[in-house]
């Protein structure tokens, strides 16, 4: 049996809980922009970003735990928590917690903390830059933290490959089930938005970045967005769940099998250099969808592709990500192949299937 979704936590700018992303889908939620102020070499300029918000983790974490946790572990904890919550499997009350593995993957890390160090150790010297920030930057902190607190002696990693960190966390989760390592695995990815990031794409994007627009490929209408999303994921016959992973495939483009599915989900976020990539999957018979409007631009955006291909499959219904009147197409949905393309024609897909 191949390994299936059994539970899903989202952390973005659409809420907390995977909920929040199908209100998003059906236009019932819009997704929190907020306009920073940045100053670049022509000027003061505004920048939208896709802001997300961590509520409710003290329903898991004493608050007074919290202070030393910063957003990106925060982000990562709550989507851990909330993926097994929603899967209804009890991890704490198990009984061999060695069976139970964590692989974590993210394109850019703990930026802002990482930065926020690198400002102690430029102003305050070696002796005086924060250790507490130092252990955070790490990007291997996340994974760390989320295994104290869930009390998981299974096998942790951290992945990042920038836009091939999602499609490694889960050849490396699928990997370990298949071969009984463990039993359930969480897999997670996620990055966050700092104002370093936010100079960068200012500086390469168009007039129109104001404008997100996913699918339009010959123009950067890149918009930064942060979040997490985590999956809690196993071979468990006795839960129903959200799907199955089908294959998972990566190589260049031009040569990357993408046929045999109802649909593509591009994880196409107004970046002009991968726009030809992602124009050359848009066939005819296969209808193409880009969600990127809903949680920002990131390296991890195919994560939240296959979510949203998970609720699609579970509820038998292609979300439109363009109109705005809630309305589902129905269909006879059995697989979904999740794409996406770096600056450099490779690519990846993640097949779902129901």
């Amino acid at each position: 049996m191949t390994p299936s979704i059994l539970g899903m936590g989202s952390v973005s700018a659409l809420g907390c809980g995977i909920e929040t992303l199908r209100e998003g889908l059906i236009r019932e939620k819009q997704p929190a922009i907020t306009k920073r102020e940045l100053m670049t070499p022509e000027g003061l300029k505004s920048l939208p970003v896709y802001t997300s918000r961590v509520e409710g983790l003290e329903r898991f974490i004493p608050r007074n735990k919290l202070r030393r946790i910063d957003p990106f572990l925060q982000m990562g904890l709550l989507s851990s928590y909330l993926a097994i919550e929603d899967s209804g499997i009890d991890i704490a009350r198990m009984e061999d917690k060695s069976r139970v593995g964590i692989i974590f993957g993210t394109g850019y890390g703990p930026l802002q903390t990482s930065f926020n160090f690198f400002d102690t150790l430029i102003d305050d010297g070696d002796k005086c830059a924060s250790p507490t920030m130092f252990a955070n930057s790490v990007h291997n902190a996340l994974v760390s933290n989320v295994s104290i607190a869930l009390k998981i002696e299974g096998p942790c990693q951290t992945l990042t490959c920038f836009d091939m960190t999602t499609w490694a966390v889960f050849s490396t989760a699928s990997d370990w089930l298949e071969r009984g390592i463990v039993d359930y695995v969480l897999a997670g990815v996620g990055d966050e938005y700092c104002e370093v990031r936010g100079y960068a794409v200012l500086l390469s994007t168009s007039d129109r970045a104001n404008a997100f627009s996913p699918m339009d490929f010959n123009d950067c209408t890149y918009l930064p967005g942060e979040g997490f999303i985590t999956f809690l994921m196993g071979k468990d016959k006795s839960k129903q769940g959200y799907g199955r992973i089908e294959s998972l495939g990566s190589g260049k483009i031009s040569s990357l099998h993408t046929g045999g599915c109802d649909a593509h989900f591009l994880a196409a976020n107004g970046n002009s250099e991968t726009g030809p990539y992602y124009n050359q999957l848009k066939r005819e018979t296969i209808p193409a969808f880009a969600y990127s409007n809903l949680y920002g631009g990131m390296p991890a955006g195919q994560g939240f592709d296959i979510a949203i291909a998970a609720l699609s499959l579970k509820e038998g219904a292609l979300f439109s990500p363009h109109h705005n009147t809630g309305k589902q197409s129905k269909t006879s949905l059995k697989s979904i192949g999740c794409i996406q393309c770096d600056n450099n024609g490779n690519g990846s897909i993640i097949r779902i299937a129901s």
